[in-house]
């Protein structure tokens, strides 16, 4: 009896032993399989994205038309030490104007199914922003947080990633959605729905509409392809009456045409950030069919916002005003800037939007802006330098490995720099913006 009780004894032993051993050795492959993992896409705090192209080299790529769409490709992404994703018949090409210019590249990848990626809700179309120009990486992030807090619709999130390429480093990139008719993006559901940007930059070399006083509005995306011509002729003659009411100084009219408080709320994102691409490129606004007004938003564009550094050796202390820093900025558009900035030389008119700056001359409009501020933005200073402070932490070391790839420095530097700034910007919203009254001329 004692010898048989033994004998269980020992096999409940060797039981115990043979699963320990075998959660050893499991974890023992899967510890040996990050580790080779982590030799190639090392860990620093961030998820990692690895594309496989497929016939086709980046170099390629990066050396041809940004509208190029490369079909075929695989994707893999690998999030900490615990979860792998992998997809297929991945597409991707360029994006950008001024951006695809540069040495650092931004890119557009889609799937063939909507995908959820970092809780940001599935979607097709994915946008890689490369933050070329942006020392910190963290100007567009910053700006969409602003969006989210001054209560636009919609207002983007975006997360951090390191990107490869057949297992070559390219980088830190900033993962969001597209600017694009999408419940993910811009959510529009009715037949002559139409996404339109304002672009006098670039509208030229477009599918553009011209508006009376002049503007460029660039079809971007309509719900229904068949009738896209009659989507947008509804949207231009809204528009144009808009332009007539502003120009009239005829409020109520005004607000038939638009929905006014998405205007205001894009007019402080551009003032607050002295966006330079506001008023003349990359200004989004929607209309979901008939009976809906025009709204503005999304924002989008803002790596060279916040007095970015690009721009502070170009443009000198005009900073407080968006029109001056329009002005002054078109006044430096020559084919020399473009030349020493290695960025393609558009030989067009450019012209600043001057719907935004109409408005602000009707004291109801200077209300409104002034209440938003109010309900929206006041007193949230220590709030906005927080979000960035943290998010400088968590990209860190991500930062420096790109920095060496790219061979650019002044990470902490230029983060100082912006966060110093948006206290001063703070301080002057305070006083044009927080009183009784606008202080504006």
């Amino acid at each position: 009896m004692v010898k048989k009780n033994w004998l269980l004894v020992l096999e409940g032993v060797m039981v115990v032993l043979i699963v320990g051993l075998g959660f050893l050795l499991k974890w023992n492959i899967e510890k040996v399989g990050w580790e080779k993992i982590e030799e190639v896409f090392p860990d620093r705090g961030l998820p990692r994205m690895n594309i496989t192209l497929n016939g086709v080299s980046l170099e390629e790529i990066d050396g041809g038309s940004k509208d190029i769409k490369y079909e075929g490709n695989g994707l893999t992404i690998y999030d900490g030490r615990s979860e792998v994703k992998e997809f297929g018949g991945v597409q991707m090409k360029g994006r950008g104007n001024t951006t695809w210019g540069q040495e650092k590249k931004p890119y557009q990848i889609r799937f063939g199914d909507k995908e959820e990626l970092f809780g940001m809700g599935r979607a097709r179309k994915w946008v890689l922003l490369a933050n070329a120009l942006d020392a910190t990486n963290l100007r567009t992030e910053t700006a969409f947080y602003l969006e989210e807090m001054l209560g636009m619709t919609p207002a983007f999130t975006g997360e951090f990633v390191e990107l490869y390429v057949d297992g070559d480093y390219r980088g830190l990139y900033y993962l969001t959605h597209a600017v694009e008719i999408d419940k993910q993006s811009v959510n529009l559901k009715d037949a002559m729905g139409v996404l339109v940007e304002l672009d006098n930059m670039y509208g030229l070399i477009e599918d553009y509409r011209e508006s009376g006083n002049g503007d460029k509005l660039v079809v971007k995306d309509v719900v229904d392809v068949d009738r896209r011509e009659e989507a947008m002729e509804l949207f231009m003659k809204d528009y144009n009456e808009l332009e007539e009411a502003i120009k009239e100084g005829d409020y109520k009219k005004a607000e038939e045409f638009a929905n006014l408080t998405s205007l205001a709320q894009y007019y402080l994102l551009s003032e607050f950030t002295v966006n330079p691409d506001a008023y003349w490129t990359s200004f989004y606004f929607y209309k979901n069919g008939v009976g809906d007004k025009i709204h503005a938003g999304p924002g989008w564009d803002f790596d060279l916002a916040f007095a970015n550094k690009v721009w502070r050796n170009w443009l000198g202390d005009v900073f407080h005003s968006s029109r001056e820093t329009m002005v002054r900025k078109k006044e430096l558009q020559t084919k020399e800037f473009y030349d020493e900035m290695g960025i393609e030389w558009y030989d067009m008119s450019q012209k600043i939007t001057s719907i935004e700056f109409d408005l602000m001359e009707m004291p109801e409009f200077q209300n409104l802006v002034q209440q938003v501020y109010r309900d929206r933005m006041m007193g949230r200073e220590d709030e906005l330098i927080w979000q960035i402070e943290q998010k400088a932490n968590k990209i860190e070391e991500a930062v420096m490995a790109d920095e060496k790839r790219w061979g650019n420095d002044g990470f902490w530097q230029e983060v100082e720099t912006m966060k110093q700034w948006i206290s001063e910007r703070y301080k002057y919203f305070e006083e044009v913006y927080g009183g009784e009254r606008i202080l504006i001329d």
